[in-house]
């Protein structure tokens, strides 16, 4: 299946991770009138458009409307009365009807924007029409459906001519309707199993989301006319980013001929000016034409005109790291990269990237997020999944407004241009604290490649293939969500490992070669496993934070030894290293 990030809105923690513990205490909760309008204190009205009971609690759902936005958000019945006591409920009387409600059971309602979403399956559709072989293969199979739909309504908004970024209300509900249905159905397996086979069941459901076969069955629940309408807007969309595809071919060409004639051609001996060795070096550790033309002619500017090695600042990150995006199941997200880690949909908050360190604890990582007022801590599990507090304060910033200019071009000579005048809207901000809970965050997006602007055009078309298959992408550009490592570590006869996002950059001698790893935190050591070919090389991180292992390591790269008709031209270059002791650069 192609692998579209699910965008999930805003909203409250539904499950507080302490609702079993607390005692039965009778409270008094104020009656909830469905689907009419609260005015409340704070300038915010809210509907209540409907309560579910799960197997833990009453859930309530409601629309909050401000300034003419319309946020979707749900949350535990006993946790409402707070915001409650502040609202009045407006006359019945004056009431509009209701919207259709998302699709949760029974038929899909009709009249939703846009109209195909008519077609889809209901959440108790999916339950009814995905089976397993067992009960266990039967939860996952409907979790990887529940899990992939969200991703096919976000495809269907790539129709040509449609805003980016423009989820419709009815959309929203759609998405959260599955993403409820399916936080409840691995909350049902992980509430009872052991923590190897709460593991073993992610692995499932990761598999599955993959399964060309499960793929077609889910399909086959969207209704005709719905299939019709994604047929026509992915055919669309494919078009589009062959037509990328073959603007960065035609660059690409264009990079090939720049090659071509430097001073590497016709058999001279190759430059060794800062530039020439950064071009080389990049296209050995297999970079595309483009992009290290690129890398060489900065770096080649930066060193000869402005005296520097790059005018882009070195990281001195290194150790245990943090990759990819895991999400609640309202749709707070924490999503990490070896520098920052950054949290979105708390609320309407906005605000920069956030700093953060790992420490070990036994077998969990616990990594702390320099957020405030105070420094939000969550735990990763073997189970690849944070939990933290259920109820926790975050400072950022919010929209409170806008302000309207009326703006003009100008010519060279300061003579405004006819008919270019519009107005422009400047948002206004300002600080606030929301209050979001991170009670159990899942893996839902994996670690990405620290690449460049042109590689990433390259896995964003790849991304862009059809549906029935995974796109085609380079083994080293995505690693699974969870640790990962930073940092240069330097050993004798001139091995070396660079850590990155996903890939390690290994030297030993002349040759040098990229390689996945994998790091796996066990209750007494941290081990990464650096794979060459298919040999893996363990490395054991030490107190000290030197990296200790074993063995050897064989290194199969290439050099560039110049260029011909077809491009340029390489050798291979092989070199086998000892690994002892590896002491951070």
């Amino acid at each position: 299946m192609t692998m579209l990030s699910a965008r999930i809105s805003s909203g409250l923690m539904m499950v507080v991770a302490g609702v079993a513990l607390m005692p039965a205490i009778a409270v008094a909760q104020v009656p909830l009138q469905l689907n009419v309008p609260y005015r409340c204190q704070d300038g915010v009205t809210r509907t209540i458009t409907r309560c579910e009971r799960n197997a833990r609690a009453e859930v309530c759902f409601w629309r909050e409307q401000e300034k003419g936005e319309v946020t979707e958000r749900y949350n535990v019945r006993s946790q409402m009365d707070g915001w409650l006591s502040t609202c009045t409920a407006e006359a019945p009387q004056t009431r509009a009807a209701a919207p259709p409600a998302a699709v949760a059971s029974g038929q899909p309602s009709q009249g939703l924007s846009p109209g195909y979403l008519s077609g889809f399956p209901s959440v108790n559709t999916v339950k009814r029409s995905i089976q397993g072989s067992t009960p266990a293969d039967t939860l996952a199979r409907q979790i990887a459906v529940l899990n992939y739909l969200p991703r096919i309504i976000q495809r269907m908004q790539m129709v040509p001519g449609r805003r980016y970024n423009s989820t419709t209300p009815d959309e929203q509900r759609l998405i959260d309707a599955y993403s409820l249905a399916s936080y409840e159905l691995s909350q049902s397996y992980a509430k009872s199993a052991a923590p190897q086979d709460a593991k073993a069941f992610q692995q499932m459901i990761n598999r599955y989301e993959m399964n060309p076969a499960l793929s077609d069955q889910m399909f086959g629940l969207l209704s005709p006319a719905t299939l019709a309408e994604f047929g026509k807007i992915d055919a669309a969309a494919s078009a589009q980013a062959q037509a990328r595809v073959d603007q960065q071919r035609r660059e690409n060409e264009q990079a090939r001929a720049a090659v071509s004639q430097s001073p590497t051609a016709g058999g001279r001996s190759l430059a060794n000016d800062p530039g020439a060795v950064a071009m080389r070096r990049c296209l050995e550790l297999g970079g595309s034409e483009l992009e290290c033309l690129g890398k060489g002619l900065t770096t080649g500017f930066t060193k000869s005109i402005l005296g520097v090695d790059s005018i882009i600042p070195q990281s001195t990150t290194r150790g245990v790291r943090i990759g990819g995006t895991f999400k609640t199941a309202s749709g707070l997200a924490l999503d990490f990269d070896n520098e920052n880690a950054n949290i979105s949909a708390c609320g309407k908050l906005q605000g920069p990237a956030h700093e953060y360190a790992v420490t070990r604890r036994g077998d969990q990582l616990q990594v702390e997020i320099m957020t405030e007022p105070k420094p939000l801590v969550v735990l990763l599990g073997v189970d690849g999944r944070f939990t933290g507090p259920a109820a926790f304060d975050l400072s950022g910033d919010v929209i409170v407004g806008y302000n309207t200019y009326w703006v003009e071009s100008r010519t060279s000579d300061n003579v405004v241009v006819p008919g270019s005048g519009h107005q422009e809207r400047v948002p206004v901000w300002d600080r606030k604290i929301e209050r979001c809970g991170f009670s159990v965050l899942r893996p839902t997006g994996p670690a990405k490649a620290d690449v460049s602007v042109v590689r990433e055009l390259e896995n964003a078309t790849a991304a862009l293939a059809g549906r029935g298959a995974p796109a085609q992408k380079s083994e080293t550009a995505e690693a699974p969500a969870g640790p990962r490592f930073a940092g240069t570590y330097v050993g004798a006869g001139g091995l070396r490992f660079e850590f990155h996002a996903t890939t390690v950059i290994v030297d030993c001698g002349e040759a040098h070669a990229v390689m996945p790893y994998a790091v796996q935190n066990f209750a007494d050591r941290l081990v990464i496993t650096v794979r060459s070919g298919t040999t893996p090389a363990p490395l054991a991180l030490q107190a000290d934070g030197t990296l200790r292992g074993s063995g050897s390591i064989d290194v199969n790269g290439r050099v560039v030894t110049g260029t011909d008709a077809n491009g340029v031209t390489f050798a291979p270059r092989t070199a086998h290293c000892a690994i002892t002791q590896l002491t951070p650069q």
